[in-house]
């Protein structure tokens, strides 16, 4: 694998200082399960260098853009695993000398490495899954065979992905699910999984704070949670989030809980550049929250 670094002026490279509220920014770009594009791995990269500059915060990319091939779950695991097993060993590098990871990745399957890495050493955080989709399918229910609808499912060890577990169910906040498997409903009612759906494109925030209750927290967001009439994703379904509103839950979030980590997946950059700028200034608005809070950190600007 070819590792990339991009280490902003004045900014060590050093994950090696120990305030795990300084940012440590990581760009996924990776093949893990991109089946009909490649375009997420180019805005993994976009991003993280926009919120890299944004952060004056050390920059590094793990992977290397492929093309998208369809691939089953069990063949997509096997083709992505060794890039995952890189994957974890930076997040435990990060984590380790108490970094932040704020991470941009190409594809929701990621997360069955760095969510496995980060429950090794803040076992007691929850996640919040921003997504249109629950991903909380398993190999036996899920009807595509695709492996970034199962990712959840085995961080809970409900199948072996070979990347660990760790989570459990009441520790899961799914927010603004809309596009459910039948299946997959059965396995979020059967594990007791929490659930806040949106209405009007909005969450009540306070809704999001009564399921953490100030615990520490992973936040995920997939861009096709945002209704495609504001940001692109390969998976778009209709009446989704607004912008606003995940920037509301953010700063809902970090005003009462500690952010243990930041990841968002999915992003397909448009082909025109003055429109590429756009949606790019955009998803940096609409996660200002966690800009502003790594940016308190010592060192940030």
């Amino acid at each position: 694998m070819t590792l990339h670094v991009v280490k902003p002026a004045n900014v060590s490279g050093n994950i090696a200082i120990e305030d795990r509220a300084q940012p440590f920014v990581l760009a996924l770009r990776g093949w893990v399960c991109d089946r009909y594009t490649d375009g997420g791995m180019q805005g993994a990269s976009l991003l993280a260098r926009a919120a890299a500059a944004r952060l004056n915060a050390p920059l590094q990319e793990l992977g290397d853009r492929e093309p998208a091939v369809d691939l089953g779950w069990r063949a997509s695991l096997a083709k992505a695993t060794p890039y995952l097993c890189d994957v974890v060993e930076y997040i435990d590098e990060i984590m380790t000398h108490r970094r932040l990871p704020v991470i941009f990745a190409n594809r929701c399957g990621a997360s069955i490495a760095t969510i496995a890495a980060a429950l090794r050493h803040r076992p007691d955080m929850k996640v919040v899954w921003c997504d249109a989709h629950g991903d909380f399918n398993t190999p036996e229910s899920t009807p595509t065979g695709y492996l970034g609808g199962m990712v959840l499912t085995a961080l809970c060890g409900l199948w072996e992905s070979g990347f660990g577990a760790g989570l459990t169910p009441d520790r899961i906040v799914l927010v603004g699910q809309r596009d459910i498997d039948p299946a997959e409903q059965d396995l979020i009612e059967q594990h007791g999984v929490r659930v806040i759906t949106a209405h009007d494109g909005r969450i009540d925030p306070g809704l999001l704070i009564d399921a953490t209750k100030g615990a520490p927290v992973w936040f995920h967001i997939d861009t096709d949670v945002i209704d495609p009439l504001y940001l692109p994703a390969e998976y778009q379904v209709e009446q989704g989030l607004h912008p606003a509103s995940v920037r509301a839950l953010l700063r809902a979030l970090v005003s009462t809980s500690e952010l243990v980590g930041f990841e968002m997946t999915e992003f397909e950059p448009p082909a025109n550049a003055d429109l590429r700028r756009r949606a790019i200034s955009s998803i940096m608005t609409m996660i200002e929250p966690v800009i502003e809070i790594c940016s308190l950190a010592k060192g940030a600007v």
